[in-house]
């Protein structure tokens, strides 16, 4: 009966650590993605086949849609909107300005 009760120990200490270090290897996985150099370029806009300059106009045309916008842009500006309020850069996807959550419309 005293090995049955190490047994059950040692079984439900496995069960309540195991949860937590593999919690805690997921978080620090995340923190390396989330400061990952791709997510950087990617949130910018830019693309690693580009990378020995601007993004040439006809890629750029067909990811935004063409038209007058797309022509009015600069090629430093790609992917990011000026905040009318404040004036920081977001990218273009979001809604709202990062800084002072003012409408990006």
């Amino acid at each position: 009966m005293n090995a049955e009760i190490v047994f059950r120990l040692v079984v439900a200490g496995v069960l309540v650590v195991a949860p937590t270090i593999l919690f805690l290897g997921l978080w620090r996985g995340l923190m390396a993605l989330r400061n990952d150099n791709l997510v950087n370029r990617t949130l910018n806009g830019e693309s690693g086949r580009f990378s020995d300059g601007p993004i040439p106009e006809r890629f750029f045309r067909t990811a935004v849609g063409g038209g007058p916008a797309a022509d009015s842009v600069a090629s430093s500006d790609v992917g990011t909107v000026r905040c009318p309020d404040c004036g920081q850069p977001n990218p273009r996807y979001a809604d709202y300005c990062g800084d002072c959550l003012d409408s990006l419309d």
